[in-house]
């Protein structure tokens, strides 16, 4: 009897082992699947990714294929495709093996080198177009390519100078073939220039004008361009600035130069009519002298540079200048009332001073000083 007693207990403990073995199997496998239900997919989407055209390069001339693909890449690894996704650290490429590729034009399958096995990746495009040609290099002589912008501006183009005048061409020997000219095409002017100075890579170029395909880097030559800037004449007007003497009603100015020659293109040109100077009268109380600079800008030149300007006080409750009183008189146009306390008369308005080269004429035999602009207003422009 003491035996079949202990043999019941041995069994139910081991069936309660057993019981518990198979619970906690139980909850172990939800666990896992409950894991591997929540894994998630992380994705990014690489642009501009370059592909790498496998071939032999001594032989061979490749051309008219996409240079960059999209790459989507995807894993279940956020650290492994963070390290795939940055271009510092990624270790794949898109790679197109044309080592058995035959002459001609053919479409070749685009495949992933070097890529992690935790990260799948997809090509956009799948595969590209490729012109497979014999390789040869070729001597061309070159041309300058001068803008139409640069004709169309008014400039003339002068003396054009190429260094070096020939360069060697690497095609392939289709390619060569349908060479008709190589061209130095230079850059559009920005500003008044009367040289162009550029050094640029050439391009090969088909009878229709079609930029054809050059081993890069492109051989480069130096081109220098002399230009003749068109001109015009204008009028000189005065800004008077400054504060006057209170005893001072207005002034008088006498120009050495009425007008000045600027040079420039051709739209900056025909937007100037006239340039004004500013002239500081700040307690000018006596006839004076003074050198101005002409006002200017990268847009245009101008000639001279500067003017001499003769500065006469009239002064309050007279119609006099201060050159009168001592025996001679200025009797200029007065161009000046902009910013004076009392403005001129109507006589003496600035709607006057464009003609200020023939009022200065017609009093040149008053006084030494008009005298002086007169012989100084005949010169010719300083070019």
């Amino acid at each position: 009897m003491k035996k079949p007693s202990q043999s019941n207990w041995f069994s139910s403990l081991l069936a309660l082992l057993f019981a518990l073995l198979l619970f906690f199997n139980a909850n172990a496998s939800g666990s896992m699947s409950n894991v591997s239900g929540t894994n998630q997919i992380y994705d990014e989407m690489l642009y501009n990714i370059p592909v790498q055209v496998e071939y032999d390069q001594d032989k061979y001339f490749v051309s008219g294929y996409e240079e960059t693909v999209n790459v989507h890449l995807s894993s279940a690894n956020r650290i492994q495709l963070n390290l795939e996704s940055n271009e510092d650290t990624r270790n794949f490429q898109v790679v197109a093996d044309l080592t058995k590729t035959p002459l001609g034009t053919s479409e070749i399958q685009l495949r992933v080198k070097g890529l992690s096995t935790a990260v799948t990746a997809e090509i956009e495009p799948k595969t590209i177009t490729v012109t497979v040609e014999k390789k040869v290099t070729k001597s061309f002589s070159v041309e300058a390519q001068i803008p139409e912008t640069i004709e169309a501006e008014g400039y003339k183009v002068g003396k054009v100078a190429v260094s070096p005048k020939t360069v060697e061409i690497t095609t392939g020997e289709e390619t060569a073939k349908a060479i008709n000219r190589v061209v130095a095409p230079l850059s559009n002017v920005k500003q008044s220039v009367d040289t162009i100075k550029q050094t640029v890579n050439v391009q090969a170029l088909d009878s229709k004008g079609q930029v054809l395909s050059i081993e890069n880097p492109a051989p480069q030559v130096k081109v220098v361009v002399d230009l003749s800037l068109p001109s015009k004449e204008v009028g000189l007007t005065i800004s008077a600035t400054g504060s006057p003497p209170s005893s001072v009603e207005h002034y008088t100015f006498t120009l050495s130069e009425q007008k000045v020659e600027i040079r420039g293109t051709k739209s900056v040109l025909d937007a100037i009519n006239t340039i004004e100077l500013p002239v500081d009268v700040s307690n000018i109380k006596s006839s004076m002298k003074k050198t101005i600079k002409i006002p200017t800008n990268a847009d245009y030149i101008v000639s001279p540079e500067e003017v001499e300007v003769t500065i006469n006080p009239v002064f309050v409750g007279t119609n006099t200048s201060f050159s009168e009183t001592s025996g001679g008189q200025s009797s200029t146009t007065a161009s000046s009332s902009q910013m004076i306390p009392n403005p001129l008369p109507s006589s003496e308005s600035p709607a006057s001073s464009s003609s200020t080269s023939s009022t200065s004429s017609s009093t040149s035999t008053e006084s030494t000083v008009a005298n002086d602009i007169e012989n100084g207003s005949s010169s010719e422009p300083v070019n």
